[in-house]
Protein backbone atom coordinates (compact mmCIF):
# COMPACT_ATOMS: atom_id res chain seq x y z
CA UNK A 1 0.00 0.00 0.00
CA UNK A 2 1.16 3.26 -1.12
CA UNK A 3 1.80 5.43 1.88
CA UNK A 4 2.56 9.34 2.57
CA UNK A 5 5.67 8.04 4.48
CA UNK A 6 7.25 7.34 1.39
CA UNK A 7 6.95 11.23 0.86
CA UNK A 8 10.44 11.30 0.70
CA UNK A 9 10.58 15.58 0.25
CA UNK A 10 7.82 16.54 2.82
CA UNK A 11 7.68 20.65 2.70
CA UNK A 12 9.16 21.83 6.19
CA UNK A 13 11.38 24.67 7.02
CA UNK A 14 13.00 23.53 10.25
CA UNK A 15 10.89 25.91 12.58
CA UNK A 16 7.87 25.24 14.66
CA UNK A 17 4.54 28.13 13.67
CA UNK A 18 3.13 29.04 16.46
CA UNK A 19 -0.36 29.86 14.67
CA UNK A 20 -0.20 25.81 13.37
CA UNK A 21 -2.95 23.26 14.45
CA UNK A 22 -0.30 21.43 15.89
CA UNK A 23 1.21 24.35 18.04
CA UNK A 24 -2.35 25.78 18.81
CA UNK A 25 -3.50 22.48 20.80
CA UNK A 26 -0.15 22.63 23.35
CA UNK A 27 -1.97 24.82 25.68
CA UNK A 28 -5.15 22.16 25.93
CA UNK A 29 -6.85 21.49 29.23
CA UNK A 30 -5.20 17.91 29.86
CA UNK A 31 -1.27 19.22 29.22
CA UNK A 32 0.73 20.44 31.43
CA UNK A 33 3.22 22.16 29.41
CA UNK A 34 5.08 24.92 31.41
CA UNK A 35 8.40 23.75 30.15
CA UNK A 36 7.53 23.79 26.46
CA UNK A 37 8.51 27.72 25.73
CA UNK A 38 11.24 27.71 23.54
CA UNK A 39 13.61 30.66 22.91
CA UNK A 40 15.18 31.93 19.46
CA UNK A 41 11.79 33.15 17.93
CA UNK A 42 11.73 33.77 13.95
CA UNK A 43 9.66 34.62 11.00
CA UNK A 44 8.93 30.99 9.29
CA UNK A 45 8.89 30.64 5.28
CA UNK A 46 4.80 31.33 5.70
CA UNK A 47 5.66 34.82 7.10
CA UNK A 48 4.55 33.45 10.70
CA UNK A 49 6.43 33.85 13.84
CA UNK A 50 7.77 30.86 14.46
CA UNK A 51 10.56 29.67 17.09
CA UNK A 52 13.25 27.53 16.17
CA UNK A 53 13.22 23.49 16.94
CA UNK A 54 16.70 23.02 19.33
CA UNK A 55 18.70 19.93 18.68
CA UNK A 56 18.30 16.99 20.91
CA UNK A 57 21.10 15.69 23.63
CA UNK A 58 21.74 12.04 24.40
CA UNK A 59 24.24 11.35 27.10
CA UNK A 60 26.09 13.97 26.48
CA UNK A 61 26.38 13.92 22.43
CA UNK A 62 24.12 15.73 20.27
CA UNK A 63 22.09 14.85 17.66
CA UNK A 64 24.58 15.24 14.56
CA UNK A 65 27.43 13.68 16.63
CA UNK A 66 25.64 10.66 17.39
CA UNK A 67 23.51 10.12 13.80
CA UNK A 68 27.60 10.92 12.47
CA UNK A 69 28.11 7.22 13.02
CA UNK A 70 25.55 6.45 10.48
CA UNK A 71 26.45 8.85 7.55
CA UNK A 72 23.16 9.60 4.97
CA UNK A 73 22.67 7.63 1.59
CA UNK A 74 21.03 8.23 -1.42
CA UNK A 75 19.73 5.00 -2.63
CA UNK A 76 16.83 3.53 -4.52
CA UNK A 77 14.43 1.60 -2.39
CA UNK A 78 12.42 -1.82 -2.98
CA UNK A 79 9.01 -2.11 -1.20
CA UNK A 80 6.75 -4.87 -1.01
CA UNK A 81 4.33 -7.12 0.88
CA UNK A 82 4.33 -10.95 1.72
CA UNK A 83 1.43 -12.88 2.23
CA UNK A 84 3.43 -15.10 4.82
CA UNK A 85 5.82 -14.07 7.63
CA UNK A 86 9.33 -13.30 5.75
CA UNK A 87 12.54 -12.16 6.88
CA UNK A 88 13.80 -9.58 3.95
CA UNK A 89 17.57 -9.70 5.68
CA UNK A 90 18.51 -12.80 3.85
CA UNK A 91 18.39 -10.66 0.75
CA UNK A 92 21.18 -8.54 1.62
CA UNK A 93 23.55 -11.80 0.87
CA UNK A 94 21.39 -13.07 -2.01
CA UNK A 95 21.85 -9.44 -3.53
CA UNK A 96 25.26 -8.84 -2.72
CA UNK A 97 26.17 -12.76 -4.37
CA UNK A 98 24.01 -11.81 -7.67
CA UNK A 99 26.20 -12.33 -10.92
CA UNK A 100 26.02 -8.51 -10.92
CA UNK A 101 26.62 -7.55 -7.06
CA UNK A 102 24.45 -5.06 -5.58
CA UNK A 103 25.23 -3.18 -1.94
CA UNK A 104 21.96 -3.49 0.12
CA UNK A 105 20.89 -3.06 3.35
CA UNK A 106 17.69 -3.97 5.14
CA UNK A 107 15.62 -2.58 8.08
CA UNK A 108 12.43 -3.48 9.45
CA UNK A 109 9.56 -1.09 9.60
CA UNK A 110 6.41 -1.34 12.36
CA UNK A 111 4.35 -2.11 9.43
CA UNK A 112 5.13 -5.66 8.79
CA UNK A 113 6.34 -4.68 5.35
CA UNK A 114 9.32 -5.79 3.97
CA UNK A 115 12.64 -2.99 2.43
CA UNK A 116 15.38 -3.40 1.18
CA UNK A 117 18.05 -0.27 0.28
CA UNK A 118 20.08 -0.87 -2.57
CA UNK A 119 23.16 1.31 -4.30
CA UNK A 120 21.31 4.51 -6.21
CA UNK A 121 20.21 3.47 -9.65
CA UNK A 122 20.59 -0.47 -8.94
CA UNK A 123 17.05 -0.38 -7.56
CA UNK A 124 14.94 -2.05 -10.42
CA UNK A 125 17.79 -4.94 -11.25
CA UNK A 126 17.23 -5.76 -7.66
CA UNK A 127 13.54 -5.33 -7.75
CA UNK A 128 14.03 -8.37 -10.69
CA UNK A 129 16.52 -10.29 -8.72
CA UNK A 130 14.17 -10.18 -5.58
CA UNK A 131 11.28 -11.29 -7.84
CA UNK A 132 12.94 -14.21 -8.86
CA UNK A 133 14.69 -15.33 -5.73
CA UNK A 134 10.80 -15.46 -3.94
CA UNK A 135 9.75 -16.91 -7.21
CA UNK A 136 12.42 -20.22 -6.41
CA UNK A 137 11.70 -20.05 -2.88
CA UNK A 138 8.09 -20.17 -2.98
CA UNK A 139 7.74 -16.81 -0.82
CA UNK A 140 4.33 -15.11 -2.55
CA UNK A 141 5.41 -11.26 -2.50
CA UNK A 142 2.94 -8.72 -3.25
CA UNK A 143 3.02 -4.94 -5.15
CA UNK A 144 6.70 -5.01 -5.59
CA UNK A 145 7.58 -1.43 -6.47
CA UNK A 146 10.82 0.64 -6.43
CA UNK A 147 11.50 4.44 -4.94
CA UNK A 148 14.09 6.28 -6.76
CA UNK A 149 16.85 8.15 -4.86
CA UNK A 150 15.82 8.48 -1.09
CA UNK A 151 18.12 9.25 1.39
CA UNK A 152 19.04 6.28 3.99
CA UNK A 153 21.16 5.87 7.04
CA UNK A 154 22.68 2.42 7.98
CA UNK A 155 21.38 3.08 11.73
CA UNK A 156 23.05 -0.56 12.62
CA UNK A 157 26.58 1.29 12.78
CA UNK A 158 25.13 3.27 15.87
CA UNK A 159 26.77 1.83 18.82
CA UNK A 160 25.46 0.70 21.94
CA UNK A 161 21.83 2.09 23.10
CA UNK A 162 22.52 5.73 21.62
CA UNK A 163 19.94 5.23 18.81
CA UNK A 164 17.31 4.17 21.21
CA UNK A 165 18.17 6.66 23.95
CA UNK A 166 17.90 9.52 20.90
CA UNK A 167 14.19 8.21 19.92
CA UNK A 168 13.06 8.01 23.35
CA UNK A 169 14.48 11.84 23.65
CA UNK A 170 12.56 12.73 20.71
CA UNK A 171 9.44 11.09 21.81
CA UNK A 172 9.73 12.74 25.24
CA UNK A 173 9.91 16.14 22.88
CA UNK A 174 7.25 15.74 20.52
CA UNK A 175 4.17 13.75 22.82
CA UNK A 176 3.12 16.92 25.15
CA UNK A 177 3.66 19.09 22.14
CA UNK A 178 0.92 17.49 19.90
CA UNK A 179 -2.21 17.00 21.30
CA UNK A 180 -4.52 17.69 18.31
CA UNK A 181 -2.53 15.14 16.49
CA UNK A 182 -3.39 13.14 19.56
CA UNK A 183 -7.18 13.69 20.06
CA UNK A 184 -6.64 13.12 16.02
CA UNK A 185 -5.58 9.50 16.30
CA UNK A 186 -7.87 8.58 19.10
CA UNK A 187 -11.28 10.23 17.15
CA UNK A 188 -9.90 8.24 13.94
CA UNK A 189 -8.83 5.20 14.80
CA UNK A 190 -10.67 2.30 16.90
CA UNK A 191 -9.55 0.76 19.77
CA UNK A 192 -7.10 3.40 20.34
CA UNK A 193 -6.44 5.28 23.71
CA UNK A 194 -4.28 7.94 24.32
CA UNK A 195 -2.34 5.81 26.57
CA UNK A 196 -1.57 4.00 23.48
CA UNK A 197 -0.31 7.07 21.80
CA UNK A 198 2.94 7.06 23.34
CA UNK A 199 4.06 4.12 22.30
CA UNK A 200 2.83 4.45 18.24
CA UNK A 201 4.91 7.03 18.37
CA UNK A 202 8.06 5.97 19.30
CA UNK A 203 7.42 3.27 16.34
CA UNK A 204 6.80 6.16 14.12
CA UNK A 205 9.84 7.80 14.61
CA UNK A 206 11.62 4.63 14.89
CA UNK A 207 10.47 3.87 11.47
CA UNK A 208 11.64 7.49 10.14
CA UNK A 209 15.29 7.89 11.66
CA UNK A 210 16.76 6.17 8.88
CA UNK A 211 15.87 8.95 6.08
CA UNK A 212 16.42 11.64 8.36
CA UNK A 213 19.07 13.96 6.11
CA UNK A 214 20.80 16.51 8.75
CA UNK A 215 22.33 17.84 5.52
CA UNK A 216 18.85 19.53 4.24
CA UNK A 217 18.58 23.33 5.03
CA UNK A 218 15.87 25.86 4.68
CA UNK A 219 15.86 29.59 5.21
CA UNK A 220 16.26 29.40 8.93
CA UNK A 221 19.05 27.07 8.69
CA UNK A 222 19.66 23.70 8.98
CA UNK A 223 16.42 20.89 9.32
CA UNK A 224 16.64 19.51 12.71
CA UNK A 225 16.05 15.85 13.57
CA UNK A 226 12.44 17.25 15.54
CA UNK A 227 11.83 19.60 12.65
CA UNK A 228 11.77 16.63 10.54
CA UNK A 229 9.56 14.38 12.49
CA UNK A 230 7.13 17.54 13.37
CA UNK A 231 6.77 17.92 9.49
CA UNK A 232 5.60 14.27 9.04
CA UNK A 233 3.50 13.82 12.45
CA UNK A 234 0.92 16.55 10.32
CA UNK A 235 -0.06 13.57 8.04
CA UNK A 236 0.54 10.76 10.56
CA UNK A 237 -3.20 10.50 11.54
CA UNK A 238 -4.22 10.47 7.74
CA UNK A 239 -2.04 8.09 6.71
CA UNK A 240 -3.34 5.63 9.77
CA UNK A 241 -6.30 6.21 8.95
CA UNK A 242 -5.46 5.46 5.28
CA UNK A 243 -4.25 2.06 6.32
CA UNK A 244 -7.28 1.53 8.44
CA UNK A 245 -9.93 2.84 6.34
CA UNK A 246 -9.07 2.45 3.02
CA UNK A 247 -7.62 5.41 0.92
CA UNK A 248 -10.37 6.95 -1.00
CA UNK A 249 -13.12 6.98 1.67
CA UNK A 250 -10.21 8.91 3.63
CA UNK A 251 -8.71 11.10 0.95
CA UNK A 252 -12.96 12.01 -0.07
CA UNK A 253 -13.57 13.25 3.32
CA UNK A 254 -10.43 15.56 3.55
CA UNK A 255 -11.16 16.73 0.42
CA UNK A 256 -15.09 17.26 1.15
CA UNK A 257 -14.14 19.26 4.83
CA UNK A 258 -10.69 21.26 3.09
CA UNK A 259 -13.77 22.49 0.19
CA UNK A 260 -16.22 23.40 2.99
CA UNK A 261 -13.43 25.37 4.93
CA UNK A 262 -12.63 27.30 2.20
CA UNK A 263 -16.45 28.12 1.05
CA UNK A 264 -16.87 29.28 4.72
CA UNK A 265 -13.88 31.10 4.57
CA UNK A 266 -14.50 32.61 0.92
CA UNK A 267 -18.59 33.69 1.92
CA UNK A 268 -18.94 33.71 5.38
CA UNK A 269 -21.27 30.82 5.69
CA UNK A 270 -21.64 27.34 5.33
CA UNK A 271 -22.26 26.37 1.23
CA UNK A 272 -25.43 24.37 -0.29
CA UNK A 273 -25.03 20.60 -1.29
CA UNK A 274 -24.94 22.00 -4.72
CA UNK A 275 -22.58 25.00 -3.97
CA UNK A 276 -20.50 22.13 -1.95
CA UNK A 277 -20.65 19.68 -5.04
CA UNK A 278 -19.84 22.91 -7.30
CA UNK A 279 -16.72 23.38 -4.84
CA UNK A 280 -15.33 20.21 -5.60
CA UNK A 281 -16.04 19.64 -9.40
CA UNK A 282 -18.23 17.15 -9.37
CA UNK A 283 -22.41 16.37 -9.23
CA UNK A 284 -24.63 16.15 -6.46
CA UNK A 285 -25.31 12.52 -6.59
CA UNK A 286 -21.61 12.33 -6.49
CA UNK A 287 -21.17 13.95 -3.32
CA UNK A 288 -23.93 12.58 -1.94
CA UNK A 289 -22.68 9.16 -2.90
CA UNK A 290 -19.20 10.04 -1.00
CA UNK A 291 -20.85 11.38 1.86
CA UNK A 292 -23.23 8.76 2.36
CA UNK A 293 -20.10 6.42 2.20
CA UNK A 294 -18.11 8.37 5.03
CA UNK A 295 -21.45 8.69 6.99
CA UNK A 296 -22.02 4.64 6.56
CA UNK A 297 -18.44 4.05 8.13
CA UNK A 298 -18.65 6.25 11.09
CA UNK A 299 -21.68 4.59 12.02
CA UNK A 300 -20.33 1.43 11.68
CA UNK A 301 -17.05 2.70 14.09
CA UNK A 302 -18.98 4.58 16.58
CA UNK A 303 -21.22 1.96 17.37
CA UNK A 304 -22.20 1.79 21.10
CA UNK A 305 -23.65 -1.23 23.11
CA UNK A 306 -26.93 -1.69 24.16
CA UNK A 307 -25.58 -2.60 28.13
CA UNK A 308 -22.21 -2.05 29.03
CA UNK A 309 -22.37 -4.42 31.78
CA UNK A 310 -20.60 -7.47 32.07
CA UNK A 311 -20.17 -10.76 34.47
CA UNK A 312 -17.70 -11.98 36.64
CA UNK A 313 -16.28 -13.73 33.94
CA UNK A 314 -16.15 -11.13 31.64
CA UNK A 315 -18.81 -12.44 29.25
CA UNK A 316 -21.79 -9.87 28.14
CA UNK A 317 -25.07 -10.06 30.16
CA UNK A 318 -26.98 -7.47 27.24
CA UNK A 319 -30.25 -6.40 27.21
CA UNK A 320 -33.62 -7.62 26.62
CA UNK A 321 -35.33 -5.47 24.45
CA UNK A 322 -39.34 -6.57 23.22
CA UNK A 323 -39.35 -7.38 19.57
CA UNK A 324 -41.28 -5.13 16.87
CA UNK A 325 -42.04 -8.49 15.65
CA UNK A 326 -43.34 -12.07 15.81
CA UNK A 327 -40.14 -14.68 15.06
CA UNK A 328 -42.68 -17.41 15.24
CA UNK A 329 -44.80 -15.99 12.85
CA UNK A 330 -42.16 -14.49 10.66
CA UNK A 331 -40.48 -18.24 10.57
CA UNK A 332 -44.21 -19.69 9.50
CA UNK A 333 -45.81 -17.25 7.59
CA UNK A 334 -44.55 -18.22 4.14
CA UNK A 335 -45.67 -22.10 4.56
CA UNK A 336 -48.89 -20.64 6.35
CA UNK A 337 -50.09 -17.97 3.32
CA UNK A 338 -49.01 -20.66 0.63
CA UNK A 339 -51.92 -22.68 2.26
CA UNK A 340 -53.85 -20.23 2.71
CA UNK A 341 -53.81 -19.13 -0.69
CA UNK A 342 -54.43 -22.57 -1.46
CA UNK A 343 -57.39 -22.83 -0.13
CA UNK A 344 -59.12 -19.93 -1.14
CA UNK A 345 -58.59 -20.58 -4.82
CA UNK A 346 -59.95 -23.49 -4.34
CA UNK A 347 -63.10 -22.10 -2.50
CA UNK A 348 -63.63 -19.48 -5.33
CA UNK A 349 -64.36 -21.74 -7.82
CA UNK A 350 -68.48 -21.96 -9.15
CA UNK A 351 -69.71 -25.33 -8.30
CA UNK A 352 -72.87 -24.61 -10.63
CA UNK A 353 -70.28 -24.00 -13.93
CA UNK A 354 -71.16 -26.72 -16.09
CA UNK A 355 -68.56 -28.93 -17.60
CA UNK A 356 -64.47 -27.56 -16.83
CA UNK A 357 -64.77 -25.98 -13.54
CA UNK A 358 -64.33 -22.34 -13.56
CA UNK A 359 -63.18 -19.39 -10.75
CA UNK A 360 -65.73 -16.88 -9.70
CA UNK A 361 -64.08 -13.72 -10.53
CA UNK A 362 -66.54 -11.73 -7.67
CA UNK A 363 -65.78 -14.09 -5.24
CA UNK A 364 -62.21 -13.77 -5.28
CA UNK A 365 -62.81 -9.79 -5.52
CA UNK A 366 -65.04 -9.77 -2.72
CA UNK A 367 -62.75 -11.49 -0.66
CA UNK A 368 -59.87 -9.69 -1.35
CA UNK A 369 -61.38 -6.17 -0.81
CA UNK A 370 -62.93 -7.13 1.99
CA UNK A 371 -59.80 -8.82 4.06
CA UNK A 372 -57.23 -6.92 2.31
CA UNK A 373 -58.73 -3.60 1.76
CA UNK A 374 -60.66 -3.67 4.88
CA UNK A 375 -63.65 -2.65 2.80
CA UNK A 376 -67.49 -3.40 4.41
CA UNK A 377 -69.47 -4.78 2.40
CA UNK A 378 -71.71 -1.71 1.18
CA UNK A 379 -68.28 -0.07 -0.16
CA UNK A 380 -67.14 -3.62 -1.57
CA UNK A 381 -70.74 -3.89 -3.08
CA UNK A 382 -70.02 -0.40 -5.02
CA UNK A 383 -66.72 -1.08 -5.71
CA UNK A 384 -68.04 -4.33 -8.18
CA UNK A 385 -71.45 -2.71 -8.95
CA UNK A 386 -73.06 -5.67 -7.27
CA UNK A 387 -75.86 -6.13 -4.92
CA UNK A 388 -74.89 -5.85 -1.27
CA UNK A 389 -76.45 -9.44 -0.24
CA UNK A 390 -74.45 -11.15 -3.39
CA UNK A 391 -71.64 -9.59 -1.90
CA UNK A 392 -72.53 -11.53 1.40
CA UNK A 393 -73.54 -14.55 -0.30
CA UNK A 394 -70.11 -14.97 -2.26
CA UNK A 395 -68.15 -14.36 1.30
CA UNK A 396 -70.45 -16.64 3.11
CA UNK A 397 -69.63 -19.19 0.33
CA UNK A 398 -65.79 -19.13 0.40
CA UNK A 399 -65.60 -18.43 4.16
CA UNK A 400 -67.24 -21.93 4.80
CA UNK A 401 -65.60 -23.57 1.59
CA UNK A 402 -62.26 -22.40 3.02
CA UNK A 403 -62.70 -23.48 7.23
CA UNK A 404 -64.21 -26.87 5.68
CA UNK A 405 -60.68 -27.33 3.98
CA UNK A 406 -58.52 -26.56 6.43
CA UNK A 407 -60.74 -28.38 8.97
CA UNK A 408 -60.12 -31.77 6.94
Amino acid sequence: MSQTWDNETADFDGTEDVNADTNANMNGDAMDDTSVELDDSIITANNREGRRLPPLQVNGLDESEILAYAPPMVCDRVHWDTVDEFDASVLVSVLANSDTPIEAYCRTWSDGQHRIWVTEGSGHAARDIIRDWCADNEVEAVNIRVINSVPFRDLDQIPGTLLADLIGEAVDWLFPRVNGIRRRLVADLDLVDDDDVRSMMYLFVSDHMDRYDADRTGRNGTLTLLAFLMGKLRTWPQDLARQAQGRPIVNDRIKIAAAMDAFCTREQRNPSEVELADELGMSVTDLRQRAQTIESLSRMRHYQQLSQYASSDGDDFGTEVVADHDVEADATSHSRNAELTKVIMAAVNDQDTVGKRSQDPLALAAVYLSYWEDMSKAEVARELEILPKTVTAKLNRVLGSAADSLAS
